[in-house]
């Protein structure tokens, strides 16, 4: 916590720095909050700040899970015209609970690089398309969280402009853990709503699958309020389609550029 707080007092002391230098900045759309990632980049040489405390619990009627992120932080930076590079850290707690015992892990996660490259701008029918790419190392972070090898994802990024009020964000990817050679497949459809100049809700749903488990399917909704042109904050919810009591997500945080 205290960790999330200064890192809160450091966006918002830097914030009213540079307010003045940042009024003019059109291309403001945030990865978070949600699991469909807009394929829209920063514009060259600007900075973004994504942070965010997550809470996540799963009950298997054996097992219960309690997993906490104090800081999911992502930092993405405008390196040419059409990419962006990107780092992302979490600050981890997880906690198991079973019949008899009680066990609790706390660190850094693995760090994760990666990059967002646009490929194509809207056309009509034709989406906005961009590819994104990012690798999870394991050279750094809690031991218990590391990776045996380097672990890829791969993304296609679609979204389209359905009106001036709706957009449709969709998303197909794989992923691999670091361990095994079996990637798990990734979709999502996200539909965005503008209810107010300052003020956006989705509501989204997402599939997870591999060649040794069934698909699993999740549904997500939430807000997002922009302070000003550069600055916004997020609440979200997650749920297991199959049973909300199982599993469900709490998610809240800020985005800033500059």
């Amino acid at each position: 916590m205290k960790i999330l707080l200064l890192q809160i007092s450091l966006l918002l002391i830097v914030h009213s720095t540079v307010k003045s230098q940042t009024d003019s900045i059109n291309n403001f759309v945030p990865d978070r909050p949600g699991m469909a990632t807009p394929p829209d980049i920063l514009t060259l040489k600007y900075f973004q700040v994504e942070n965010g405390f997550q809470y996540e619990k799963y009950d298997d009627g054996i097992l219960q899970n309690e997993n906490f992120l104090f800081s999911s932080l992502l930092l993405r930076y405008g390196v040419v015209k059409n990419a962006e590079i990107r780092i992302q850290y979490d600050y981890a707690y997880y906690k198991t609970n079973d019949s008899s015992t009680t066990s609790a892990v706390y660190g850094l996660n693995p760090i994760t690089i990666g990059t967002k490259i646009k490929l194509i701008e809207q056309r009509k029918v034709i989406p906005n398309i961009s590819f994104l790419l990012n690798l999870t190392l394991p050279f750094i972070g809690k031991k218990e969280f590391k990776p045996d090898n380097i672990a890829p994802s791969i993304c296609i990024l679609m979204s389209n402009s359905i009106s001036e009020k709706f957009n449709l964000c969709y998303n197909f990817g794989l992923s691999w853990d670091g361990n095994t050679s079996q990637p798990v497949h990734f979709c999502a459809l996200c539909l965005g709503a503008n209810l107010q100049p300052k003020l956006s809700t989705f509501i989204e749903g997402y599939c997870l699958s591999n060649q040794q488990t069934n698909s699993e399917f999740y549904t997500d909704a939430g807000f997002a309020y922009l302070l000003n042109d550069h600055l916004q904050i997020d609440l979200s919810a997650t749920g297991y389609l199959n049973s909300f009591l199982e599993y469900y997500c709490l998610n809240a945080g800020i985005a800033w550029q500059f």
